[in-house]
Order: C-alpha cells, then sequence, then structure tokens
C-alpha cells in the first residue's frame, strides 16, 4: 500500500460519512479512470519523489523527500455555488491531510474554473514531507 492509497482511502472514508451533497464525492489517483461528468470529485498526484540526503536514519538511511497535489472539482451543489463548494472541499481536505498525515502545505491554494468547462471549479492544494520507509513515519520538512 503506497502513500497515495492511504490518502486516498482517509479521504474516501471522510466524505462518505457525510449526509450531504459530499457524500458521493469520488476521489482516485490522478491516473486512475474517472468518470466523466460526475461531481463533486478529487484527484491525487504524487509531485515530488526525491532522495533527502540532508536527512539520515539513525541507521543511516537516507529518507524520501514526498510531494503531493491535490485538486477538488465540484459544480453548484445544493449546499453552496462552485467557488464555495471547492473551497468547503479544500477545508476538509486539508484538515484530513494535516491531522492524519503531519503534512505541510506549500504554496498558496489556487481556485480557478475547469479548462474546459466554466461550469467547474477547481481547487489544487500541494503538500510535501519527509518519508522514512524503514520506520514508516512522515516528518515535516
Amino acid at each position: 500500500m503506497t502513500i497515495i492509497d492511504d490518502i486516498e482511502n482517509k479521504l474516501n472514508t471522510l466524505f462518505e460519512t457525510r449526509t450531504d451533497s459530499y457524500k458521493d464525492t469520488i476521489i482516485k489517483e490522478i491516473y486512475k479512470p474517472l468518470p466523466k461528468g460526475t461531481y463533486p470529485k478529487i484527484t491525487i498526484q504524487e509531485i515530488d519523489n526525491s532522495e533527502v540526503v540532508s536527512r539520515t536514519t539513525s541507521e543511516g538511511e537516507r529518507t524520501t523527500g514526498l510531494g503531493y497535489q491535490i485538486v477538488c472539482y465540484s459544480r453548484d451543489t445544493v449546499e453552496y455555488d462552485y467557488i464555495s463548494s471547492v473551497r468547503f472541499m479544500l477545508e476538509l481536505v486539508d484538515e484530513c491531510i494535516s491531522e492524519n498525515f503531519k503534512m505541510q502545505r506549500i504554496g498558496s491554494i489556487v481556485i480557478q474554473p475547469y479548462i474546459t468547462d466554466k461550469t467547474i471549479m477547481t481547487g489544487t492544494v500541494r503538500y510535501t514531507c519527509v518519508y522514512d520507509k524503514e520506520t514508516n513515519l512522515i516528518y515535516i520538512n
């Protein structure tokens, strides 16, 4: 199981327990097939996987710098317009990632219309951490 699988599972658990328009949110790694025209949805993508030479474990093993990009997509829902909907989804995602994975958010959240359909709003957030595969621990950079 990968960290992306863990993130996907935690977010699925978070959203499927809701009783509002977000209970059927689709959450997938960006390279897995996504149903077209179904919203809200979230994609997860690993954007960095590099050796961290400056940080080693007690046994001298080098650690891995990991970065993830999460994009939320939404149209208007019963509860919110599409901009507020994406902001709401990003708040839930940020809380889940911060609490469960202790990852550090990097850069600014970017909210913009989807390039091919202006009735869909997207919200992009990025996270980074250092991962020690020997102990299975995640460290904040």
